[in-house]
């Protein structure tokens, strides 16, 4: 099998107005495509309806008899996982080889790094041969090094293969196609990701261009609709038989007459359809506006008076017998400390030492680098207790961060980038003075990674994160800690400013 196809392909989600896709027709020839888009745009919906788990409304689908759906999920090991690391094949062998996967694994997945949850994770799904792998955000948790082992294990693969990632170096090493999802409208490009976003730029430049058109001549619209309705009131007037005397027959011939020769209609007429191009004008420059998102801006006064946090000299207990130890570490509001390092390293034991350690007395926020399906359900439930006023604020600030809040809560399978916004957005209306983020661009799309790194950029408060992507990390730090991993018991920090 060399490709796979889709036929107007339509679908809709049972609580949602509109559908998500709507006879759409795409083909995935053998090698790598990639999908990118907005969290929430539908790129994981897709990937459900190739791999069955959805079923399409109308429209067809074909060549996915076989097909491995690779999640981004790693809170559950994969059901295959057992088998996989009792298999002795030589195929076996090279891929638990070429992801670096130990025996000392199975039967230990609660205790593993999310990274290497990943790395056993693809193993198990590149083990299946099947005719369609598809992956979504597979170097989530990864350091450099895990990347590029992720990077040579998904190179082997000789199938139809579908990414959907935000790294960006993944996108453009190991795809040939690009399929971007925008503001309900599929573009397929026969390039790698970086030529793709290029063409696309062009053509979001055309459509600014538009959009600026659109509002000059939306302006000369309302002003004509003015005139035609002062008209059309006139014309009532003129044409009203209201005072018209009963016994003043000739007067009232000669409005019958206007009437009867259609005079009356034509200024209504002309204002019903001004008013209609006004609508349609509307609702284009609604649809193309969809694509230009602001930023979060951080209101209110930052708590000072628990600053500088501080943590002495010492060390702490690592699984498998190691210790992290570190230097004297302090952090003062407004520093933005980027916390980076292998994984294994110690970076999310440290984070949690980190918050049993510090007397903060004001409200800090802490988002985890993932967030379990139990998590999610709680989340989502306080949220749709807010009362009004509170929800609105927390609308705007997820959409501030390129998502439709209102689709969001309706969805019955948000995508995990799309429940990360919410919960930033939850934790920011609570106006933090500490904000600590484990991994925060995982899952989140490119659009909206750029979206939080501004935001985060004007934050006044003190700021903690673990990130693996180096861009985010160069761009944000103002100090960074390095965890280095070493091969004896013994972990440790640098801070580098």
């Amino acid at each position: 099998m060399n490709s796979l196809k889709m036929r107007n392909l339509s679908y809709k989600y049972p609580s949602a107005v509109e559908p998500i896709f709507n006879a759409i027709n795409l083909d995935f020839d053998k090698g790598w495509s990639c999908i990118t888009g907005i969290n929430g745009s539908g790129k994981s919906t897709l990937l459900k309806l190739i791999s069955k788990e959805l079923k399409s409304e109308k429209g067809m689908i074909l060549g996915n008899s076989l097909v491995v759906y690779c999640t981004q999920n790693t809170e559950f090991p994969p059901k295959e996982l057992d088998e996989f690391m009792m298999t002795y094949t030589k195929e076996a062998y090279k891929l638990r080889d070429l992801l670096h996967v130990k025996d000392e694994w199975l039967g230990v997945w609660d205790v593993l790094s999310h990274g290497e949850r990943k790395r056993l994770q693809l193993a198990v799904a590149l083990s299946s041969n099947s005719d369609v792998l598809m992956v979504d955000e597979p170097t989530n948790h990864l350091d450099e090094y895990s990347q590029s082992i992720v990077l040579q294990a998904l190179q082997s693969y000789k199938g139809v293969g579908i990414l959907v990632s935000h790294d960006r170096s993944l996108l453009d090493a190991l795809s040939e196609h690009t399929i971007m999802l925008k503001s309900g409208e599929v573009h397929k490009y026969r390039s790698k990701f970086s030529i793709a976003q290029e063409a696309y730029n062009m053509t979001l430049s055309h459509k600014k261009k538009i959009l600026t058109d659109q509002e000059d001549e939306l302006k000369k619209i309302r002003r004509v609709v003015q005139v035609q309705k002062e008209k059309v009131s006139l014309a009532k007037k003129r044409f009203s038989k209201k005072g018209v005397g009963k016994q003043d027959s000739s007067l009232k011939e000669k409005i019958n007459g206007a009437i009867l020769t259609g005079k009356d209609k034509n200024d209504g007429q002309m204002l019903q359809r001004t008013l209609t191009k006004q609508r349609q004008l509307s609702e284009n420059m609604g649809r193309l506006a969809k694509e230009y998102a602001t930023g979060i801006k951080f209101e209110g006064q930052i708590d000072k008076h628990n600053f500088p946090i501080s943590l002495e000299k010492s060390s702490i207990e690592l699984y498998e017998s190691k210790e992290l130890h570190f230097p004297r570490l302090s952090v003062d509001v407004g520093e933005k400390v980027g916390i980076s390092g292998e994984n294994g390293a110690g970076k999310s034991s440290f984070i949690e030492y980190f918050k049993e350690k510090i007397a903060f007395e004001h409200y800090f926020l802490y988002i985890a680098q993932e967030i379990t399906n139990r998590e999610a359900e709680e989340l989502f439930q306080e949220v749709s207790e807010l009362d009004a006023q509170m929800k609105g604020e927390l609308f705007t600030l997820i959409q501030r961060l390129g998502s439709d809040a209102k689709a969001l809560l309706s969805s019955t399978t948000p995508s995990p980038g799309e429940t990360r916004k919410l919960l930033i957005a939850q934790g920011l209306l609570k106006q933090p003075s500490l904000i600590i983020l484990d991994e925060p661009t995982n899952h989140m799309d490119l659009e909206s990674i750029e979206m939080l790194e501004s935001a985060l950029k004007e934050y006044g408060g003190a700021l903690l994160f673990i990130t693996h992507d180096k861009t985010f990390l160069e761009n944000l730090s103002t100090k960074q800690w390095l965890f280095h991993k070493s091969k004896d018991s013994f972990n440790s920090v640098e801070e580098v400013l």
